[in-house]
């Protein structure tokens, strides 16, 4: 049974004549006659009493139209809901993250975006896999640092990450050694926070050892503690460029430099929602306004790839 039968039938239905239900469709009396037929050969009775030059529904034929219009409200029931989730008016948006200064940034973001699209739920999931939720469809996309090589993801290059020294005074040099920065008095991230597990393989490369006089998961409260001069941290460029900061000072870090690519993680050959490409729209521009080096195109090569 096809439903173009369907929706011959149910106009015959509608208009209780086979001419001007054939002008209505648009085909010829004898088309629409020949369709019906197949269609009463396949339901195994006839579905019209013909009375002279008028019809009328059997019994039969009075089941068929009534599952008929169901069919019909089914498919126009989901087109709409399609329609409605491919232009963000209902759904759900999953993003996965490594906890860290992505979250914030992806976190913050989730305002914006609220504004924008007042109907999406947005889930972010904070994880060390990344990967792996964007491959179990448990995000719609992932943000990441370390990557393992996976033929069926797609990585896009967002930004290059580095790190920071901040303090509350100026330094004469833009440039500090590792080894300096390990000796200093530092308020910093804990040990699962993607910063702090950086800083911890450096200082084993340098043969150090970290010993941070203060400890917490809060980006305010370790700014609020180098403006208060009890000691300094290493924060992401993104956490500095991104809070209020303009009354502190950094350097770079060298000796070894700390810096990270980060990646955006995709499935291969699956559908990205319109609310995935909104938000990875937004998360662009906003790198693109703390003028971070961006892989060109990034957006474009993205929505490209989506079938």
């Amino acid at each position: 049974m096809e439903l173009r039968h369907l929706e011959y039938f149910l106009m015959i239905c509608k208009e209780l004549h086979f001419t001007r239900a054939a002008e209505k469709l648009g085909i010829s009396q004898p088309t629409l006659s020949h369709q019906i037929k197949m269609l009463e050969q396949e339901v195994g009775y006839p579905l019209f009493n013909r009375v002279g030059k008028k019809i009328e529904l059997t019994k039969v034929g009075e089941i068929v139209q009534q599952e008929a219009l169901n069919i019909k409200g089914s498919l126009q029931s989901m087109s709409s809901q399609i329609e409605a989730f491919t232009k963000v008016e209902i759904g759900e948006l999953k993003i996965a993250v490594l906890p860290g200064e992505i979250t914030d940034l992806v976190s913050t973001l989730c305002i914006q975006f609220n504004q924008l699209y007042p109907n999406i739920n947005v889930s972010i999931l904070t994880t060390d896999q990344v990967e792996k939720a964007v491959l179990e469809n448990r995000a719609d996309f992932g943000i990441s640092f370390q990557l393992n090589q996976c033929d069926r993801l797609q990585v896009t290059k967002l930004y290059d990450e580095e790190f920071y020294l901040i303090s509350n005074q100026r330094n004469e040099e833009d440039r500090v050694s590792f080894s300096t920065v390990s000796e200093l008095p530092l308020i910093l991230f804990p040990n699962m926070h993607q910063c702090r597990k950086i800083l911890d393989i450096a200082s084993k490369e340098v043969g150090k050892q970290l010993h941070p006089i203060v400890e917490t998961s809060s980006i305010q409260s370790i700014l609020n503690l180098v403006r208060s001069g009890v000691g300094r941290s290493v924060v992401s460029r993104t956490l500095y460029e991104f809070y209020d900061t303009g009354d502190l000072f950094f350097q770079h870090i060298e000796k070894p430099v700390l810096a990270k690519e980060v990646y955006l993680v995709m499935k291969k050959n699956c559908f990205i929602n319109y609310a995935a490409r909104k938000y990875i729209t937004l998360l662009v521009r906003e790198i693109e306004k703390l003028h971070f080096p961006t892989e060109k195109d990034a957006v474009t090569s993205i929505q490209s790839s989506v079938l």
